[in-house]
Protein backbone atom coordinates (compact mmCIF):
# COMPACT_ATOMS: atom_id res chain seq x y z
CA UNK A 1 0.00 0.00 0.00
CA UNK A 2 2.75 2.44 0.98
CA UNK A 3 4.67 1.58 -2.18
CA UNK A 4 1.60 2.26 -4.30
CA UNK A 5 1.06 5.66 -2.71
CA UNK A 6 4.76 6.54 -3.04
CA UNK A 7 4.80 5.62 -6.73
CA UNK A 8 1.62 7.59 -7.28
CA UNK A 9 3.16 10.67 -5.67
CA UNK A 10 6.25 10.26 -7.82
CA UNK A 11 4.25 9.94 -11.02
CA UNK A 12 2.29 13.07 -10.17
CA UNK A 13 5.48 14.95 -9.42
CA UNK A 14 7.17 13.92 -12.66
CA UNK A 15 4.09 14.88 -14.69
CA UNK A 16 4.58 18.52 -13.70
CA UNK A 17 6.72 20.78 -15.94
CA UNK A 18 10.31 21.15 -14.83
CA UNK A 19 10.72 24.73 -13.54
CA UNK A 20 12.81 26.97 -15.80
CA UNK A 21 14.54 28.52 -12.81
CA UNK A 22 15.62 25.05 -11.65
CA UNK A 23 17.15 24.46 -15.06
CA UNK A 24 18.99 27.78 -14.73
CA UNK A 25 20.44 26.63 -11.40
CA UNK A 26 21.61 23.38 -12.98
CA UNK A 27 23.35 25.25 -15.81
CA UNK A 28 24.99 27.64 -13.35
CA UNK A 29 25.95 25.25 -10.56
CA UNK A 30 26.34 21.77 -12.07
CA UNK A 31 29.25 21.67 -14.49
CA UNK A 32 28.35 18.18 -15.71
CA UNK A 33 24.81 19.17 -16.71
CA UNK A 34 25.50 20.89 -20.07
CA UNK A 35 27.85 18.03 -21.03
CA UNK A 36 25.19 15.33 -20.77
CA UNK A 37 23.08 14.11 -23.66
CA UNK A 38 19.47 15.30 -23.63
CA UNK A 39 18.16 11.87 -22.49
CA UNK A 40 20.71 11.95 -19.67
CA UNK A 41 19.68 15.48 -18.69
CA UNK A 42 16.04 14.38 -18.66
CA UNK A 43 16.90 11.40 -16.42
CA UNK A 44 18.88 13.63 -14.08
CA UNK A 45 16.04 16.16 -13.86
CA UNK A 46 13.52 13.45 -12.99
CA UNK A 47 15.81 11.83 -10.44
CA UNK A 48 16.71 15.06 -8.69
CA UNK A 49 13.04 16.08 -8.39
CA UNK A 50 12.22 12.93 -6.45
CA UNK A 51 15.42 13.18 -4.42
CA UNK A 52 14.63 16.84 -3.64
CA UNK A 53 11.08 16.03 -2.53
CA UNK A 54 11.67 12.88 -0.49
CA UNK A 55 14.67 13.83 1.63
CA UNK A 56 14.64 15.80 4.85
CA UNK A 57 16.95 18.79 4.49
CA UNK A 58 18.60 20.64 7.34
CA UNK A 59 20.93 23.62 7.41
CA UNK A 60 23.41 23.78 10.29
CA UNK A 61 26.11 26.15 11.49
CA UNK A 62 24.04 29.20 10.60
CA UNK A 63 23.40 28.13 7.00
CA UNK A 64 20.08 29.26 5.54
CA UNK A 65 19.05 26.27 3.44
CA UNK A 66 17.72 27.41 0.04
CA UNK A 67 16.21 25.56 -2.90
CA UNK A 68 19.39 26.33 -4.83
CA UNK A 69 21.45 24.37 -2.31
CA UNK A 70 19.03 21.43 -2.41
CA UNK A 71 18.87 21.37 -6.22
CA UNK A 72 22.65 21.49 -6.58
CA UNK A 73 23.22 18.64 -4.12
CA UNK A 74 20.38 16.55 -5.52
CA UNK A 75 21.74 16.94 -9.05
CA UNK A 76 25.27 15.90 -8.09
CA UNK A 77 23.95 12.83 -6.26
CA UNK A 78 21.75 11.99 -9.25
CA UNK A 79 24.81 11.68 -11.50
CA UNK A 80 25.50 8.37 -9.75
CA UNK A 81 22.06 7.07 -10.72
CA UNK A 82 22.04 7.94 -14.43
CA UNK A 83 22.55 4.31 -15.37
CA UNK A 84 21.94 2.52 -12.07
CA UNK A 85 18.61 1.04 -11.02
CA UNK A 86 18.15 2.42 -7.54
CA UNK A 87 15.40 3.74 -5.27
CA UNK A 88 16.77 7.28 -5.01
CA UNK A 89 19.13 6.48 -2.11
CA UNK A 90 16.11 5.46 -0.08
CA UNK A 91 18.19 4.65 3.02
CA UNK A 92 19.42 8.24 3.20
CA UNK A 93 16.56 10.00 4.94
CA UNK A 94 18.24 13.34 5.51
CA UNK A 95 20.87 15.69 4.10
CA UNK A 96 22.59 18.00 6.57
CA UNK A 97 24.45 20.99 5.14
CA UNK A 98 27.00 23.26 6.81
CA UNK A 99 28.32 26.48 5.27
CA UNK A 100 31.98 25.34 5.38
CA UNK A 101 34.16 22.61 6.89
CA UNK A 102 32.57 21.16 9.99
CA UNK A 103 33.41 19.09 13.03
CA UNK A 104 31.51 15.87 12.68
CA UNK A 105 28.49 15.51 14.98
CA UNK A 106 27.75 12.26 16.78
CA UNK A 107 24.85 9.88 16.34
CA UNK A 108 24.26 9.82 20.10
CA UNK A 109 23.46 13.53 19.90
CA UNK A 110 20.85 12.98 17.18
CA UNK A 111 23.17 14.70 14.70
CA UNK A 112 22.79 18.02 16.49
CA UNK A 113 25.99 20.00 16.90
CA UNK A 114 26.08 20.31 20.68
CA UNK A 115 28.66 17.55 20.97
CA UNK A 116 31.27 17.34 18.23
CA UNK A 117 34.20 15.11 17.47
CA UNK A 118 37.61 16.60 16.80
CA UNK A 119 37.45 15.47 13.15
CA UNK A 120 37.07 18.32 10.64
CA UNK A 121 35.48 17.27 7.36
CA UNK A 122 34.02 18.49 4.08
CA UNK A 123 31.59 15.60 3.95
CA UNK A 124 30.47 12.55 5.87
CA UNK A 125 28.36 9.55 4.91
CA UNK A 126 26.78 7.81 7.88
CA UNK A 127 25.84 4.14 7.66
CA UNK A 128 22.03 4.01 7.81
CA UNK A 129 22.11 7.71 8.61
CA UNK A 130 22.40 11.11 6.97
CA UNK A 131 24.85 12.53 4.49
CA UNK A 132 26.54 15.66 5.85
CA UNK A 133 28.09 18.19 3.48
CA UNK A 134 29.94 21.49 3.32
CA UNK A 135 28.12 23.86 0.94
CA UNK A 136 31.32 25.76 0.19
CA UNK A 137 32.96 22.64 -1.22
CA UNK A 138 29.78 21.33 -2.84
CA UNK A 139 29.33 24.51 -4.84
CA UNK A 140 32.95 24.92 -5.97
CA UNK A 141 33.37 21.29 -6.99
CA UNK A 142 29.96 20.96 -8.59
CA UNK A 143 30.52 24.04 -10.73
CA UNK A 144 33.97 22.96 -11.91
CA UNK A 145 34.54 19.24 -12.58
CA UNK A 146 38.09 20.15 -13.65
CA UNK A 147 38.93 20.48 -9.94
CA UNK A 148 38.90 16.70 -10.06
CA UNK A 149 36.86 16.16 -6.90
CA UNK A 150 33.20 16.17 -5.92
CA UNK A 151 32.30 15.70 -2.27
CA UNK A 152 28.67 14.81 -3.10
CA UNK A 153 29.75 12.01 -5.44
CA UNK A 154 32.24 10.81 -2.82
CA UNK A 155 29.74 10.61 0.03
CA UNK A 156 26.95 9.06 -2.01
CA UNK A 157 29.37 6.48 -3.41
CA UNK A 158 29.82 5.48 0.24
CA UNK A 159 26.06 5.09 0.51
CA UNK A 160 26.10 2.72 -2.49
CA UNK A 161 28.85 0.75 -0.75
CA UNK A 162 26.71 0.46 2.39
CA UNK A 163 23.78 -1.19 0.58
CA UNK A 164 25.02 -4.76 1.06
CA UNK A 165 25.37 -4.22 4.83
CA UNK A 166 29.18 -4.31 4.52
CA UNK A 167 31.51 -1.32 4.48
CA UNK A 168 34.14 -2.81 2.21
CA UNK A 169 34.30 -0.78 -1.00
CA UNK A 170 32.07 -3.20 -2.89
CA UNK A 171 28.49 -2.17 -3.74
CA UNK A 172 25.88 -4.86 -4.39
CA UNK A 173 26.69 -6.68 -7.63
CA UNK A 174 24.45 -8.88 -9.75
CA UNK A 175 26.54 -12.05 -10.10
CA UNK A 176 29.29 -14.01 -8.40
CA UNK A 177 31.50 -13.47 -11.44
CA UNK A 178 31.09 -9.69 -11.09
CA UNK A 179 31.98 -9.90 -7.41
CA UNK A 180 35.11 -11.91 -8.16
CA UNK A 181 36.23 -9.51 -10.89
CA UNK A 182 35.53 -6.51 -8.64
CA UNK A 183 37.59 -8.01 -5.83
CA UNK A 184 40.48 -8.83 -8.16
CA UNK A 185 40.65 -5.41 -9.85
CA UNK A 186 39.98 -3.18 -6.87
CA UNK A 187 42.17 -5.14 -4.47
CA UNK A 188 45.11 -4.91 -6.87
CA UNK A 189 44.56 -1.18 -7.51
CA UNK A 190 44.17 -0.44 -3.79
CA UNK A 191 47.36 -2.35 -2.97
CA UNK A 192 49.29 -0.50 -5.68
CA UNK A 193 48.04 2.84 -4.38
CA UNK A 194 49.20 1.99 -0.86
CA UNK A 195 52.62 1.05 -2.22
CA UNK A 196 52.81 4.39 -4.01
CA UNK A 197 51.91 6.20 -0.80
CA UNK A 198 54.76 4.45 0.99
CA UNK A 199 57.25 5.34 -1.75
CA UNK A 200 56.15 9.00 -1.83
CA UNK A 201 58.38 9.76 -4.82
CA UNK A 202 55.70 11.96 -6.41
CA UNK A 203 52.06 12.99 -5.86
CA UNK A 204 49.75 10.03 -6.19
CA UNK A 205 46.76 9.92 -8.53
CA UNK A 206 44.34 8.84 -5.80
CA UNK A 207 44.14 10.83 -2.58
CA UNK A 208 46.00 9.97 0.61
CA UNK A 209 42.75 9.04 2.31
CA UNK A 210 42.00 6.58 -0.49
CA UNK A 211 44.79 4.51 1.04
CA UNK A 212 42.98 4.20 4.38
CA UNK A 213 40.73 1.32 3.37
CA UNK A 214 38.76 -0.19 0.49
CA UNK A 215 35.65 1.92 1.05
CA UNK A 216 37.63 5.18 0.79
CA UNK A 217 39.36 3.86 -2.31
CA UNK A 218 36.01 3.11 -4.00
CA UNK A 219 34.62 6.56 -3.15
CA UNK A 220 37.79 8.26 -4.38
CA UNK A 221 37.81 6.21 -7.59
CA UNK A 222 34.16 7.15 -8.16
CA UNK A 223 35.07 10.84 -7.93
CA UNK A 224 37.84 10.31 -10.48
CA UNK A 225 35.47 8.34 -12.72
CA UNK A 226 32.99 11.21 -12.92
CA UNK A 227 35.39 14.17 -12.76
CA UNK A 228 38.66 12.94 -14.30
CA UNK A 229 37.56 10.10 -16.57
CA UNK A 230 40.35 10.36 -19.13
CA UNK A 231 42.97 10.58 -16.39
CA UNK A 232 41.52 7.59 -14.54
CA UNK A 233 41.44 5.53 -17.74
CA UNK A 234 45.07 6.40 -18.38
CA UNK A 235 46.09 5.68 -14.80
CA UNK A 236 44.05 2.51 -14.19
CA UNK A 237 42.03 1.39 -17.21
CA UNK A 238 40.83 -1.77 -15.45
CA UNK A 239 39.36 0.31 -12.59
CA UNK A 240 37.72 2.65 -15.09
CA UNK A 241 36.15 -0.23 -17.02
CA UNK A 242 34.96 -1.83 -13.79
CA UNK A 243 33.23 1.39 -12.72
CA UNK A 244 31.83 1.92 -16.20
CA UNK A 245 30.23 -1.51 -15.96
CA UNK A 246 28.79 -0.70 -12.56
CA UNK A 247 27.56 2.87 -13.14
CA UNK A 248 26.60 2.08 -16.77
CA UNK A 249 27.80 5.41 -18.13
CA UNK A 250 31.03 6.47 -19.85
CA UNK A 251 31.97 9.97 -18.64
CA UNK A 252 34.76 10.19 -21.23
CA UNK A 253 31.99 11.06 -23.71
CA UNK A 254 31.16 14.16 -21.69
CA UNK A 255 34.68 15.56 -21.71
CA UNK A 256 36.12 15.92 -25.23
CA UNK A 257 39.64 16.54 -23.94
CA UNK A 258 41.51 14.98 -21.03
CA UNK A 259 41.19 16.99 -17.87
CA UNK A 260 44.38 18.63 -16.70
CA UNK A 261 46.03 17.28 -13.59
CA UNK A 262 46.81 20.82 -12.49
CA UNK A 263 43.61 20.87 -10.44
CA UNK A 264 44.46 17.69 -8.55
CA UNK A 265 44.80 18.28 -4.83
CA UNK A 266 46.77 15.45 -3.30
CA UNK A 267 46.17 16.71 0.21
CA UNK A 268 42.36 16.71 0.13
CA UNK A 269 40.58 14.62 2.72
CA UNK A 270 37.05 13.32 2.93
CA UNK A 271 35.14 11.37 5.53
Amino acid sequence: MFGFLRNRRRQKLLAEPFPDWWDAILRRNVGHYPLLTEPERAKLRDTLRIFFAEKTWEGCGGLHLTDEIKITIAAAASLLLLGVEHDYFARVDSIIVYPDDFQTPTAEDDWEDDFLSETVAEGQAVYRGPVILSWKHVLAESRDPDLGHNVVIHEFAHQLDFLDESINGTPPLATKAEEERWAKVMTAAFAEHRRELKRRTSPTFFSEQAGDDETEFFADASEAFYCRPHDLFEEASDVYELLMGYYKVDPRRWFPKPLTRAGFRADIEFS
